[in-house]
């Protein structure tokens, strides 16, 4: 629970710096208006704020982000074939066709204004994918996937495939490869 850190390890303006220990940037991120703090000269500051949301809080207004269901990916339009390879293991590394939904809420977040009072409800949207032979909902963020924009495309998505992602290589040449036990 936030209410249990020290005053110093909760304020917004306090951050652990590897060469000086704990700094203020409450005036600012130039380097003359950032000074070093302690413990006591933080439990003493009169301009504390949390970095977290802490309770009591007055709630003037809340706000709801409308969900967008009907938004087009960058690369795949909505009702679009495609090709999903789920990461679980459950899955057994098989690849599915499946129809692209569109981007839905992954999860919902939420966010404070403290002068105004009011509390934000928003949502992290992620690509969706409906699997018939499934009859579940696979998202993009736990999948490999691609749209199918003609027939020789339908094809499994292969270890190759995945290796070859730029992100992948960067991954492994920074962090090598991992050797899996077996």
């Amino acid at each position: 629970m936030a209410n249990e850190e020290k005053k110093i390890e909760r304020c917004k303006y306090a951050h652990i710096s590897h060469k000086r220990g704990y700094i203020c940037v409450e005036a600012g991120w130039e380097d003359d208006k950032v000074v070093q703090t302690d413990e006591q000269r933080c439990e003493e500051c009169q301009k504390f704020k949390s970095r977290y949301i802490e309770y009591p809080i007055t709630v003037n207004k809340m706000e709801w982000e409308k969900i967008e269901y009907n938004r087009d990916s960058w690369h795949c339009k909505m009702g679009q074939l495609v090709k999903v390879r789920p990461c679980g293991e459950e899955y057994g590394g098989k690849t599915y066709v499946g129809f692209y939904i569109g981007d839905l809420p992954l999860c919902t977040t939420g966010s404070y204004n403290r002068e105004e009072g009011i509390y934000h409800v928003g949502m992290l949207p992620n690509p969706a994918i409906f699997v018939p032979e499934l009859r579940k909902i696979i998202f993009g963020c736990g999948s490999w996937w691609g749209a199918i924009k003609s027939p020789d495309e339908i094809k499994d998505i292969t270890d190759d495939d995945m290796d070859n992602v730029w992100y992948v290589k960067l991954a492994k040449a920074m962090f090598g490869e991992e050797k899996k036990e077996g």
